[in-house]
């Protein structure tokens, strides 16, 4: 039996190895201290869909003995990266005992260009991306939830067989599982979905809240078209990831709230706790991942030509409310001591008239 570690499990890293456990696949997570001990007494696993497991007795790799050992003495066939963006550069460093030469890396990182550092790392292994549509939230203590729909979906391996494997052995009810041909595709049509981690995180509301106000559709709609824009001049065909094609969704956004209520039923069709993981990062004090989310739809717009003022303006309120409450930002996202330009004082929740002003 082929051996899978999940490392940096999280919310989603912790759902994927418990769904693993529960499935009989041999799986250890490498975790904080804090997370093994919620999970030490097994883990209840449920979705939106009302499906239902229970893992016990799950095997974990403290971080400290991992780092006394060789990639010899530990097997790992697969080894699940779960780390946030911005703990891709340590934790390539922090995985070297479990990756031997024939270790295939599996990259579960939101937004773009994270799997490089990984790459570089390690040249001679199969390392693939991993779309993880879904968001996971902690019920309870050793209880996560599934609050949203979506399969996780795994880049096709240019070696026979290694990913419909893969798909074949998890794919589950709590846990459904595709294959793509075409990864980057679907992660510029994963981002252009993720491009309301942002708004939710400064909204300070579930996401299902922030969908039933016109308000903050209208700002995500927005933003949805200027990366639109840029996919089109990359010469992107952006797959459907939601009932609705790509380039519908932003105008179904913008529908009034009586239409938008009937149209996009299943877009509502979202827990109403589930709040994103930039809402979660934001509230615990910790490291955003903008930069590879709205920021990456601003860097590749300004290589190509194609202009984004709106996401430059929500990474610029992302990071001065990351970094101080009460600093000032001016209508064109630049941090402004106050003397100059159109000044707000931001604190969240920022409602979506003022986000409206500020990126219109």
């Amino acid at each position: 039996m082929s051996s899978h570690v999940v490392f940096g499990a999280g919310l989603i890293g912790s759902f994927l190895g418990a769904c693993m456990h529960h499935l009989g696949i041999n799986v250890a997570l490498v975790c904080r201290a804090s997370v093994r001990n919620k999970l030490a007494k097994g883990v209840t696993l449920t979705d939106y869909q009302e499906h239902q497991a229970r893992a016990e007795k799950l095997n974990f790799l403290d971080s400290d003995v991992l780092a006394k050992l060789s990639a010899e003495q530990i097997n790992c066939d697969f080894l699940w990266l779960t780390v946030k963006c911005h703990s891709v550069e340590q934790a390539v460093q922090d995985i070297k005992p479990l990756v031997n030469k024939d270790t295939v890396i599996l990259c579960c990182q939101n937004g773009l260009g994270s799997d490089k550092q990984v790459k570089d790392a390690f040249p001679d292994n199969i390392v693939l991306r991993v779309m993880v549509p879904f968001n996971v939230v902690e019920l309870e203590k050793g209880h996560l939830h599934r609050g949203s729909q979506g399969h996780l979906t795994i880049e096709q391996s240019s070696q026979a067989n290694i990913s419909s494997d893969l798909v074949n052995l998890l794919n589950s009810p709590l846990l459904p599982v595709a294959l793509t041909q075409d990864m980057q595709a679907l992660l510029w049509a994963k981002l252009q979905l993720n491009l309301g981690n942002s708004i939710n995180a400064l909204a300070d509301i579930p996401v299902k809240s922030m969908l039933e106000q016109r308000g903050y559709r209208l700002v995500i709609a927005t933003l949805m078209q200027e990366l639109l824009a840029v996919s089109n001049e990359l010469g992107l065909t952006l797959p459907k990831v939601t009932s609705v094609p790509a380039s519908v969704i932003p105008y179904v956004l913008k529908l009034p709230n009586f239409l938008f209520t009937r149209v996009a039923n299943k877009m509502l069709a979202v827990d109403p706790t589930v709040r994103t993981s930039m809402w979660w990062d934001m509230s615990q004090g910790k490291p955003t991942e903008i930069a590879y989310l709205n920021g990456a739809v601003v860097d590749t717009g300004m290589r190509i030509g194609v202009s984004t003022p709106a996401n430059k303006r929500i990474v610029a309120l992302i990071k001065a409310l990351s970094h101080d409450n009460e600093k000032k930002v001016d209508g064109s996202g630049a941090n402004t001591n106050g003397n100059a330009g159109k000044t707000v004082n931001l604190t969240r929740p920022v409602s979506a008239k003022q986000l409206q002003k500020l990126i219109g």
